[in-house]
């Protein structure tokens, strides 16, 4: 067997129809990839920017309204309890207004601090769950090391952290804001955790739902890229059908459907070119049996003209000459000897 015979049986057959269907599949696939990531990054992003407009609008808000003053001399001369509170009116003041800022928006947890005496550290002086029941939240004058520094920098300017973290309550970001007294001096600081389950709804919204309309999708497109498929490979294929009929001799093949009066393309055009190919095809196929017939006669006749010449220059036939010839002259002899014989 011809090793390219073998090559192309081991090919398999794709059809034309089923190239495009993964192809326009592939690429859907990628613009329906890219398009959901923008969507999902742009609407989180909208998410958090309005997410940060909240916090940062109810953060220096809350700051502004604490009296600097108070709180300065609060955290200095009140003296803290066994269960990490104070008797202090200065201190059930305080977290009264944060408590009441916290009812104003439930998705945030207030609480204030100061710098600690040691590196990385703060400590806490009020909190707004601290009128709850049970009291949550940090206590008074809790020592604590924040992981990051934005915490301290919250002690210099309204600071927010917008990476959203999660812990047993939910999710979070959270924001940090200088706390001043009458003078303009910076005391301490204001800080709100703020429940970002806004966001991871948008997202997982997006996420639910973005299979449902990657399968409707995707059902119309394919449907679509099926049918346009079928009307576009169509005339490939009665080109095909017909380009093998020709192949087995049948030239009888009606093109004529292949060819748009109205809106003509490149399928008509490669029918009629397809036509005229056959045609002349046709023509030269009929000369060439023409000459095929005409070559065999003259062979045939050479054939007959060996055949004789063999039979004439055979010894046989130059014996059955000299034969002939001799009964000729006997016969000639016998006709002129007999008159004489009948006169004596």
């Amino acid at each position: 067997m011809d090793e390219s015979q073998g090559k192309k049986r081991r090919a398999a057959f794709v059809s034309l129809r089923v190239k495009l269907l993964v192809g326009f599949t592939l690429l859907f696939t990628v613009v329906f990839a890219v398009v959901y990531y923008w969507f999902y990054e742009f609407a989180t992003q909208m998410a958090m920017s309005r997410l940060a407009e909240d916090l940062e609008i109810l953060l220096v808000g809350t700051a502004a309204e604490v009296d600097g003053d108070e709180f300065q001399t609060l955290h200095t001369e009140a003296v803290p309890r066994e269960d990490g509170y104070t008797d202090d009116p200065r201190y059930w003041k305080h977290v009264g207004w944060l408590a009441k800022m916290k009812r104003v928006d439930p998705r945030a947890g207030f609480y204030t601090y100061i710098k600690g005496d040691e590196p990385k550290e703060v400590v806490f002086v009020g909190s707004s769950g601290a009128l709850s029941d049970p009291p949550t939240g940090v206590k008074f004058l809790e020592h604590y090391e924040p992981r990051t520094y934005v915490m301290w920098q919250g002690l210099e300017d309204t600071t927010l952290y917008m990476y959203i973290y999660t812990d047993p309550w939910g999710s979070w970001v959270s924001g940090y804001t200088p706390i001043k007294d009458s003078k303009g001096e910076r005391v301490g600081g204001l800080g709100v955790d703020f429940r970002a389950d806004y966001v991871v709804e948008v997202q997982q919204a997006i996420r639910d739902r973005v299979w449902i309309a990657f399968g409707v999708t995707y059902a119309t497109l394919l449907v679509m890229v099926f049918l346009i498929s079928g009307a576009l490979t169509r005339p490939i294929i009665g080109l095909t059908g017909a380009a093998e009929r020709i192949g087995e001799g049948d030239y009888e093949q009606d093109l004529s459907h292949l060819r748009k009066e109205r809106f003509p393309d490149e399928i008509g055009t490669l029918a009629e070119v397809f036509e005229i190919m056959v045609s002349k095809v046709y023509q030269r196929e009929q000369t060439l049996i023409r000459q095929v017939e005409e070559l065999k006669i003259e062979i045939d006749e050479v054939k007959r003209k060996e055949q004789v010449s063999e039979i004439v220059e055979s010894d046989f036939f130059q014996d059955l000459q000299a034969k002939a010839r001799t009964m000729r002259r006997r016969s000639r002899r016998q006709e002129q000897g007999a008159p004489g014989e009948e006169a004596s």
